[in-house]
């Protein structure tokens, strides 16, 4: 899990908890709001009010998620290439970003990185990689995309037929020896 998915969520269990603790305990809420007004800090609402707004706001922020866990998505992990009564056959993203690490290892690309997004319907690659001559691969990057899109797609012909989708990035390769900056 990523960390702004852990901070959203720590965030929403804290709301929801103090949403309980009102729904729960009105009365520890209307001592909170006398304590505050002995300090002179006055806030005025009717610890009912507050807790029906804030039960409302609650609900619509569960809705919103449920909503989009419902319509978002969901990413597979494999390629099914054949169902049958026997079982099924199926080609791991994994593999898939072996195959494309290999198809493009002998172009003269290093440090490929592949990012894969396969849902049911569609299927996008994000690869990542670096050269040494930059201006040359830039030129020959259409044919690339081009023939690993067919690859790609003749691999991938199983069960259904969904789009691939190829964007490609070349990076300049650093081949500095030193890692670290010299002091004089």
């Amino acid at each position: 899990m990523k960390k702004w998915q852990k901070t959203l969520l720590s965030l929403l269990s804290i709301g929801y908890l103090i949403g309980l603790a009102l729904m729960l305990w009105p009365r520890l809420f209307a001592q909170c709001l006398q304590l505050l007004r002995q300090w002179h800090l006055n806030l005025d609402g009717n610890s009912q009010v507050i807790g029906h707004y804030y039960g409302l706001t609650l609900l619509g922020i569960t809705l919103l998620i449920f909503l989009m866990v419902l319509f978002l998505p969901s990413q597979k992990h494999d390629v099914p290439l054949r169902v049958s009564s026997s079982g099924r056959l199926a080609l791991s993203n994994d593999g898939i970003t072996h195959f494309i690490q290999t198809q493009l290892s002998g172009e003269g690309l290093t440090n490929i990185r592949v990012k894969i997004k396969n849902t049911r319907h569609r299927r996008r690659f994000r690869v990542v990689a670096d050269t040494t001559y930059q201006q040359h691969m830039v030129a020959k990057l259409p044919r690339l995309k081009q023939t690993l899109t067919d690859q790609l797609t003749t691999l991938l012909a199983g069960v259904n037929d969904v789009p691939v989708k190829i964007d490609m990035q070349i990076n300049q390769a650093n081949h500095s020896k030193r890692k670290t900056s010299r002091v004089i």
